[in-house]
């Protein structure tokens, strides 16, 4: 155990009176008023330090450890000296303890493994204080449309927004992007999807993940680790992907008598949209006419007359095998329905397989390339969509706004 430091001159008081008192450390405990095993420290710092004759010289890489007084003298044990105290980096945590054992299985040392870690508890709790500092709490009055059709049923395609990239159009041959014009650009097509969507009684907005383009400060994608071309801080980037949500939550709220808003994560932002659905929960928390589902499967399933409608992000499940799950996991709907679509995003580009009589999607993101695509090659148009169904007529056509 280390001692506590002492002043060369209590030491010197100490050796004094111990040699006084015949080297007993007890007489010499009750003089200084002081603990036997206090005296005992003291003494040991004082022979460490050559204080205590006989001075004993103490041997290279050697620190005095121990001190025992006895009948025959003074026994000054010494030690191989230990090295500065172990400090874990700066964002590292512990992740494993390696041990050189002899033998006889005597512990001879020790190797301390650490890695980046994640934010601390408290970092974490500042990045969300800061995302939502502007973030009103309560929803406004959104009154609800004179005339809507109370048949129909519309879903809105969130997907691959990947807020928060950044995009050098000289770079990527297409053109830039950043958050400022992220907000612009994503605001308006919202607006423009709305506006050219039929006036349904009820309306689904369908997140499909990847929402944001990194789930965190390192600006990492958290599974693979593949480093991203990020425009700013994570913590303004969620703020603004909140706000997006809450404007066009109130948007579609205003066109449609009941809402629901539905986020399923993606390989961008996991962890982050859990966030995004628990600011929209409370965000309409005293409104009845919006519902924000905060369901952490990976599917969205959801039976609306004769059509079956399912939704996920499309980076696990293959494509050939949705059909096969949404049989399994909705069984009285499957056999209740005749209009079955799943619709996913992830690749970034249209296509549309039926597969078993189900339709099966994958949607184009409104977003820039990022130089990863553009390099890679992958090309594909840019849009917004919004499907409509009848309750008893099945699937009615969608609506699409191009993004040039």
């Amino acid at each position: 155990m280390a001692l506590a430091p002492v002043s060369d001159d209590a030491l010197r008081e100490t050796v004094s009176l111990y040699l006084a008192n015949g080297n007993n450390q007890q007489k010499t405990a009750d003089a200084l008023g002081l603990a036997r095993s206090t005296v005992q420290n003291r003494l040991t710092q004082a022979a460490r330090k050559g204080l205590l004759p006989p001075a004993v010289p103490t041997m290279p890489g050697f620190e005095v450890t121990r001190l025992q007084t006895g009948p025959r003298g003074t026994t000054i044990e010494q030690r191989p000296e230990k090295g500065e105290v172990f400090e874990i980096p700066e964002g590292h945590r512990i992740k494993g303890v390696s041990a050189f054992i002899d033998p006889d299985g005597r512990l001879r040392g020790q190797w301390v493994k650490t890695r980046e870690g994640e934010p601390s508890p408290e970092r974490t709790a500042e990045i969300i204080q800061a995302a939502f500092e502007k973030f009103e709490p309560k929803a406004p009055n959104v009154l609800p449309p004179r005339d809507s059709d109370s048949d129909r049923l519309t879903t809105y395609i969130f997907c691959d927004w990947h807020v928060g990239l950044f995009a050098y159009g000289k770079e990527t041959g297409g053109p830039d992007w950043d958050l400022s014009i992220a907000r612009q650009t994503l605001s308006a097509a919202v607006k423009e999807t709305v506006e050219t969507s039929p006036p349904s009684g009820r309306a689904i907005i369908l997140g499909l993940g990847d929402l944001l383009h990194a789930d965190n400060g390192r600006n990492q994608t958290e599974r693979s680790g593949n480093v991203l071309d990020v425009d700013t801080r994570y913590s303004k980037c969620l703020e603004t992907v909140c706000d997006l949500m809450a404007e066009s939550s109130e948007l579609i709220a205003s066109k449609h008598n009941h809402v629901e808003a539905v986020f399923k994560p993606g390989n961008h932002d996991e962890n982050s949209t859990v966030g995004i659905r628990q600011a929209l929960r409370m965000y309409w928390r005293q409104n009845e006419r919006v519902t924000v589902d905060t369901s952490p499967d990976a599917f969205y399933w959801r039976r609306f007359g004769v059509n079956l409608i399912g939704g996920t992000h499309g980076d696990k499940a293959k494509i050939p095998d949705l059909p096969m799950i949404m049989a399994n996991r909705r069984k009285e709907d499957w056999g209740a329905t005749t209009t079955r679509h799943i619709h996913t995003g992830h690749i970034h580009h249209d296509t549309l397989r039926e597969i078993g009589g189900v339709h099966v999607y994958s949607h184009r993101a409104p977003v820039a390339q990022d130089a990863y695509h553009a390099w890679h090659g992958y090309l594909s148009g840019r849009s917004m969509k919004s499907y409509t169904y009848h309750v008893d007529k099945g699937a009615r056509g969608h609506s699409e706004v191009e993004i040039s």
